[in-house]
């Protein structure tokens, strides 16, 4: 168990856990309470850029197109970049 904090988390939860090859993991009981595992927002929201870019999302949508992986230079280190066309399903 750590904090979660850095430039991407896949979770919005102030800790995470971290597995390593001495890590035993067991069988347990079920939780008693329910845990939505997914972080939807909405397609206005994305749109607008309303969310948290360093945590992980979900939307309910569709990929209809996309264009040519672009390569870029940014901060002496190469990145790629891909446009695409989502369309909303939610």
């Amino acid at each position: 168990m750590d904090r979660n904090e850095g430039d991407y988390m896949l979770v919005d939860h102030k800790h995470k856990n971290n597995f390593y090859k001495t890590t035993k993991v067991r069988v347990s009981n079920d939780f008693d309470v329910m845990v939505d595992l997914y972080n939807f927002v909405t397609f206005q929201d994305l749109i607008a850029r309303n969310l948290d870019n360093r945590i992980a999302f979900d939307f309910l949508g569709q990929i209809v197109s996309t264009n040519p992986m672009k390569v870029i230079i940014e901060n002496s280190r190469e990145k790629r970049l891909m446009s695409r066309v989502d369309q909303d399903l939610s």
